[in-house]
């Protein structure tokens, strides 16, 4: 029971650093995107507008960042504040991020064009669809 106890106030521990962390990524994280390309797909049957960026992503501290869906993921958003939510994220993207930079693409959809205003990309820990971690 004592060893139950230890593990899951250790599980606790570390899922609130981790959601913490996630929070504070965008003080120490500089995203340059570039618009790319501007379109439509269909996703199951959907007809969605599409707006893609190239996207640098630098870190401000020395500290790894772990930049999965675990714990985030990419927005676009624009000038007003309203968000949009990533389609494809270029694998490149992902994963931890030390010193330096990770560059690629991210493709953002909406129900309207209102997506082609998007100006702007972050990491956000508001994600509707955050990857669950198997134990």
């Amino acid at each position: 029971m004592k060893k139950i106890c230890t593990v899951l106030i250790y599980s606790l521990v570390l899922l609130s650093f981790s959601s913490v962390a996630a929070e504070d990524l965008h003080s120490k994280l500089i995203i340059q995107a570039i618009p790319s390309s501007e379109g439509t797909v269909v996703v199951e049957g959907h007809p969605k507008y599409e707006k893609t960026f190239k996207v640098v992503v630098y870190t401000k501290i020395k500290q790894p960042i772990e930049l999965t869906g675990f714990v985030g993921c990419y927005k676009a958003f624009d000038d007003k504040g309203k968000e949009f939510e990533e389609r494809t994220v270029q694998a490149d993207l992902l994963g931890t991020l030390k010193e330096g930079a990770k560059e690629g693409e991210v493709s953002f959809v909406s129900d309207d064009d209102s997506v082609y205003n998007a100006k702007f990309v972050k990491w956000s820990s508001q994600c509707p669809r955050l990857a669950k971690r198997t134990q």
